[in-house]
């Protein structure tokens, strides 16, 4: 059995889960991270994957209005620019994300 880690290593981790997350990573590859980075077993490893998620949840949940009004504002900024260097295709795919965030 391994060492037990700190409090602050732990929330490391799980922030470190958090980002990995939000890039993309798929349990394989955060298990096989936790295992060769911290030495964990795959136990361990789905806890810290747990409130990984949980964090991303919370994030989420807490402040929805101002998501929506972030979403809104970054696809209307692609729109913008999408018109301005004629790349129509992004603003045809910015106005339908745009209309599904909103709910039009």
């Amino acid at each position: 059995m391994g060492k037990k880690c700190t409090k602050y290593e732990k929330e490391k981790r799980i922030l470190q889960f958090v980002q990995m997350l939000s890039k993309g990573a798929v349990n394989s590859e955060l298990i096989h991270h936790a295992a060769s980075e911290w030495g964990v077993d795959e136990r361990q490893a789905r806890n810290y994957l747990h409130e990984a998620r949980q964090v991303v949840i919370d994030d989420v949940n807490h402040d929805r209005k101002i998501v929506v009004a972030e979403m809104v504002h970054m696809m209307k900024a692609v729109m913008k620019e999408g018109f301005r260097t004629g790349q129509l295709n992004s603003v045809i795919g910015a106005a339908n994300t745009l209309s599904r965030v909103a709910k039009l």
